[in-house]
């Protein structure tokens, strides 16, 4: 039997999918996500690293704009996740 995080996750990927969001914008809504544990240590290092790329820096900027200035109360969460891959993009030197 599937549990509730299990759903979730299904339900991420299908909205995911729908609405047509790249790779990287997946990875920023499941590292700002309502879990209440923190993301990988991998996650985070991929979106540190997509900031420094020309390409894929606006993607993760908007995304996390959107998580953070559509949320409201209830997903606090979000919004507090919202600040760590851009402090940790700070920490992080491009390869």
């Amino acid at each position: 039997m599937l549990n509730m995080w299990k759903v979730r996750e299904l339900v991420d990927k299908a909205t995911n999918v729908v609405m047509n969001y790249s790779e990287i914008e997946s990875k920023v809504r499941e590292a700002t996500n309502d879990d209440p544990w923190g993301p990988s240590g991998q996650l985070m290092g991929e979106i540190a690293k997509a900031t420094f790329m020309y390409e894929q820096f606006p993607e993760v900027m908007n995304m996390l704009w959107t998580r953070m200035l559509k949320d409201n109360k209830k997903n606090w969460r979000r919004v507090y996740k919202v600040g760590l891959p851009h402090i940790v993009s700070g920490l992080v030197t491009p390869l």
